[in-house]
This record gives structure tokens, C-alpha cells and sequence, in this order.
């Protein structure tokens, strides 16, 4: 059952990162901080699956153990993503990308 529900949520999730990945890429500050609030929920989430887990009965069925194993690469990979984001070298691109936003602001500001 949890298989059923995963699926479409793991899905739309996945949608959102690939969404932060594009817009990350563009320079955007407001990715960065996007990407790690919702790092923030899906650590949350996380969070209840295991305290679920270990509160109630649990029976290590194959779909269980699936779900729980790809929930934890899943959150590995978010946590890598957000010490990369927050990385002085990405600081350093979203400054750079910010003068180039500015830049391309003013000149479009002065074209007659």
C-alpha cells in the first residue's frame, strides 16, 4: 500500500527538484532557498516515516524495505544538493549571476 502512494508523490517530487535543478542553474537566488525549504519538508517527512516505522507494527516485506531504502537515497541526495548549493563557490555564481541579471537590466533600460 505504501508502494501505491509513493509512487506518484516520489514522481511529482522528483518534478520539483529537476524544476530547482533548471532554476539553480539560471543564477536564481530564490532557487537556492526554495530547494533548501523543501529540503526542510522532505526531512520532515522522513522524520514521521521512521517515527511510523517504529511506533507501530512493521512487516519487512520487499515493498517496505524498497520504500524505506529509497526514501533514504532520496534524502541523501537532497542533502547533497543543498551542501552544494550553499557551497562559497555557488555563492560566488549566484553573485556573478545577479551582476549579470543587472548588467543586462541597465542596458536594456538605455536602448532607445
Amino acid at each position: 500500500m505504501e508502494a501505491v502512494v509513493a509512487l506518484p508523490v516520489f514522481l511529482i517530487t522528483t518534478g520539483v527538484w529537476l524544476w530547482m535543478a533548471r532554476a539553480n542553474r539560471g543564477g536564481r537566488p530564490w532557487a537556492r532557498i526554495t530547494a533548501t525549504a523543501l529540503f526542510g519538508v522532505l526531512t520532515v517527512c522522513e522524520l514521521a516515516l521512521l517515527v511510523n516505522s517504529l511506533t507501530g507494527p512493521v512487516y519487512l516485506t520487499a515493498g517496505y524495505l524498497l520504500l524505506v531504502s529509497g526514501c533514504a537515497l532520496y534524502w541523501l541526495a537532497g542533502l547533497s544538493v543543498v551542501v552544494l548549493l550553499w557551497r562559497r563557490s555557488s555563492s560566488d555564481y549566484y553573485a556573478a549571476a545577479a551582476n549579470r541579471s543587472k548588467a543586462v537590466r541597465a542596458a536594456a533600460r538605455k536602448q532607445p
